[in-house]
């Protein structure tokens, strides 16, 4: 996500991942041989998902040459693809990016990334580009970078918001302000919510007409990094909850679990922002859920 301060870069573990990638790569062309056994003439496609596999394309695309074995790979990252300014900074770079030019199809959230990608491709292996038609040479072969934007069953939320109970009771005169994230460093949780409380130290005539509805589903909760947002996010919420706060009304409502469908597509209905703030973020589908319902 663009924060290299939080990244720290150990051989070990990189071996560890790269052995992973091997390992899934093994196994899918054994997948790929006997598909091939039992359907003569098929060409099986594999599609790779995310920052997991992303060393794994090459492999299979090497193995399934040795053996002749016809193949088609398509890749998709679910994280925004970096600038070439921050992923220089990757000590194994060029074999991430060869990585994933194995695959004949490469697709990103948006074009912004593609073209990332291409830059980097470009400029740490030397790869002839085209940026109009988003297309990379590499090892003799084109492969095609595709923004792929990532949608909602829209249907299903207008659906769950017409039949929802009300589930927020506040002042018809109150405006509510939502927010639905994991809690995650990337989704900027803690700046968000001291932007709340910088609004009411400005404009205390809004006391008790605005108040501002936290969901955190919890994320990764055994990493001490998550372990001390949570802890911060905890004491902010509650100072500006005691600075504010009157006998009738809080500012700041928290809800830290999961919630049901139903429920949010309920909040989304009686919010009148949403409040969609992420400092990186492949595609946040926040915002389509909230005006979809």
């Amino acid at each position: 996500h663009s924060m290299p301060d939080r990244a720290t870069f150990e051989a070990d573990k990189w071996e560890a991942y790269r052995e992973v990638n091997e390992e899934f790569a093994r196994l899918t062309v054994e997948a790929v041989r006997r598909l091939c056994e039992s359907h003569p003439g098929s060409v099986p496609l594999v599609w790779l998902h995310d920052y997991h596999m992303m060393l794994a394309a090459n492999t299979i695309r090497e193995k399934c040459d040795e053996l002749n074995l016809p193949i088609k790979m398509a890749f998709f990252l679910h994280l925004p693809f970096p600038s070439w300014d921050i992923m220089r900074l990757f000590p194994w770079d060029d074999e991430l990016l060869q990585g994933i030019l194995g695959c004949d199809s490469i697709g990103f959230h948006i074009e912004d990334y593609c073209l990332n990608f291409i830059d980097c491709c470009q400029r740490r292996l030397g790869c002839r580009v085209d940026r109009q038609q988003m297309l990379v040479e590499h090892n003799s072969r084109t492969v095609s970078i595709n923004p792929l934007p990532i949608s909602i069953p829209y249907e299903r939320f207008v659906q769950l918001a017409e039949k929802a109970p009300k589930v927020v009771k506040n002042n018809p005169q109150e405006q509510l302000l939502l927010g639905v994230d994991r809690l995650d460093y990337t989704k900027g949780l803690v700046h968000r919510i001291r932007a709340f409380q910088t609004l009411l130290e400005k404009h205390p005539e809004l006391k008790e007409k605005v108040t501002f509805l936290q969901v955190a589903v919890p994320s990764r909760t055994d990493v001490k990094e998550y372990q001390e947002l949570k802890e911060e996010l905890d004491q902010l919420i509650g100072k500006i909850n005691g600075q504010f706060s009157s006998p009738n009304w809080s500012p700041i409502r928290y809800i830290y679990g999961c919630v049901s469908q139903d429920q949010l597509a309920a909040f989304y209905r009686d919010a009148s922002v949403a409040v969609v703030t992420p400092l990186r973020d492949g595609m946040n589908l926040v915002a389509k859920e909230f005006v979809a319902c």
